[in-house]
């Protein structure tokens, strides 16, 4: 018997890459939120199916698309290809959804959002991860150079990279924080949503937990970001938080920096600001993001606040699609432009920190361009210094690399 397909497919937004098998190249494709259990790898000559699964065409008007490309495989073979794109949860307007809202209720039920990589990026146990931590930070000395600037600590850029290749950079931002965080109360923290929908931001109710205890997200806070973001639920891809590693990351080095005490979290995931760069368009003119970053500035005056960009820099080479391996020339001019885009941070300037990446058309394709913009517009007119710049390797012929910083911003 044959399944039911949606009456016109549609392929979810998802992150494909490429892989080389014996019998030839392939697409692979994923569910990125890890309810599937499979995968689905599409031959090279058939990856046109894909662009026409765009929820506009029945399986006969697909097979008429492709035979107008000169690829002739029949509606059974469509059939069978969308059976397995189902199976894999890979459309959008089939099981994917049913299954995305059972994973979605049984997130919202458990006690906590769940630590996902405890004792795989990072020790579980709390022991081995203070022990990691302080032997990290012990090869870095505090500098001076807070005390050349007005006011307490306000803000923090943290990577999120794994800790395996980006310790040093976390290890010195943070040796560099100490003493500088202990009044915070409360926490705002924007991490890069990887599968996140353009433009999109979520926050989550559910308390984020580390190996040190339970953070309690802030509810009344929650309320003021439902009211900012109009137009969409703003819990539509609340479930990408829980195998999303950026705000995670960053909240291990945070919550060791603060002797593991508690205090209130405010948990954001950041889509992508794609489309703004390409209309060459500010961010804050969007009525939700304008809207966002009001709210957040009203709730940094409830207590003494800290927010946190949990965000890596640049992603160059073949790995990330470009065609040219970064040699040494290019990964000098990559540091250069880096330096550029973190200045603008550190002078208070996130506007000249968009500008740069929508003038170069986001050729260095910085993943945390979303929640640095946004730390900047809130912390409006705080300034700081960088610490820890790494470019670290992202393939195995190191011909692609992904950069990383640590920033700290003060002001009132």
């Amino acid at each position: 018997m044959a399944k039911r397909l949606p009456t016109k497919p549609q392929l979810r937004d998802l992150s494909p890459r490429w892989i080389q098998r014996q019998d030839g190249v392939f697409l692979h494709l994923e569910d990125d939120l890890g309810i599937a259990q499979t995968a689905v790898q599409i031959p090279q000559n058939l990856t046109p199916i894909l662009l026409l699964c765009d929820g506009t065409r029945t399986i006969e008007s697909i097979n008429g698309g492709l035979l107008l490309q000169g690829i002739s495989i029949g509606e059974e073979r469509i059939s069978n290809l969308l059976e397995q794109l189902d199976d894999a949860l890979l459309l959008e307007n089939g099981k994917y959804a049913a299954e995305k809202n059972k994973a979605l209720q049984k997130y919202r039920r458990s006690e906590n959002r769940p630590m996902s990589f405890a004792g795989t990026i990072y020790p579980a146990i709390i022991s081995d991860l203070d022990l990691f931590i302080t032997e990290s930070k012990s090869r870095f000395e505090s500098s001076d150079k807070s005390e050349k600037y007005h006011g307490d600590i306000q803000g923090l850029l943290s990577p999120h990279i794994d800790f395996a290749r980006g310790y040093s950079t976390y290890a010195e931002l943070w040796k560099e924080s100490e003493g500088l965080l202990d009044e915070i109360e409360q926490v705002i923290i924007l991490g890069t949503d990887h599968n996140g929908g353009l433009g999109s931001i979520t926050p989550t109710k559910q308390n984020y937990q580390t190996p040190y205890s339970s953070l309690e997200t802030d509810l009344d806070g929650i309320k003021l970001l439902e009211s900012a973001i109009v137009g969409t639920d703003p819990f539509n891809e609340e479930l990408h938080h829980v195998k999303e590693h950026s705000i995670e990351l960053a909240l291990i080095w945070l919550h060791n920096a603060l002797g593991g005490r508690s205090f209130k979290l405010l948990p954001i995931l950041c889509g992508s600001f794609q489309k703004f760069l390409l209309d060459k368009q500010q961010p804050k003119e969007d009525e939700t993001i304008n809207n966002v970053i009001d709210a957040l500035t009203e709730y940094r005056k409830r207590s003494r606040t800290l927010v946190v960009a949990a965000g890596d820099l640049a992603h160059m080479g073949p790995e990330f699609g470009d065609a040219a391996p970064m040699n040494e020339l290019a990964l000098a001019d990559l540091a250069s432009k880096d330096h550029i885009s973190l200045s603008a941070i550190e002078k208070g300037n996130p506007d000249d920190f968009f500008n740069t990446s929508a003038e170069e058309s986001d050729a260095r394709k910085i993943c945390g361009l979303t929640p640095i913009y946004l730390m900047g517009k809130v912390l409006d007119g705080c300034k700081g210094y960088s610490v820890g710049y790494d470019q670290c390797p992202a393939d195995e012929q190191n011909t692609s690399v992904v950069s990383i910083a640590g920033t700290l911003l003060f002001g009132d």
